[in-house]
């Protein structure tokens, strides 16, 4: 089940829908890292995720309001996830 959930998402993360959406956060995070500054390896992180009970699944990644989403160097995005789970928001 977890495999299958990683690779799924993972796909998603090549999708034009979600390139766009996080062409949008890079931009207007300066394409910078928001706790460190960093301008290396960036990704754009989702601050809590959205389960959708009626599908039994979770939201795709473009379909989070901009405010959940900010962008983190891969270095913070790992500490972050090494220290905080990330809240789950059930819709």
């Amino acid at each position: 089940m977890e495999q299958t959930f990683q690779h799924d998402y993972l796909e998603k993360l090549f999708d034009k829908r979600w390139l766009e959406k996080r062409t949008i956060i890079l931009e207007r995070d300066n394409r910078c890292c928001t706790i460190c500054g960093s301008s290396e390896k960036l990704v754009v992180h989702h601050k809590q995720y959205h389960y959708i009970k009626k599908l039994q699944r979770l939201s795709d990644p473009w379909d989070y309001d901009n405010k959940y989403l900010i962008t983190l160097c891969d270095s913070c995005h790992s500490k972050g996830h090494s220290k905080f789970n990330v809240p789950t928001k059930y819709i």
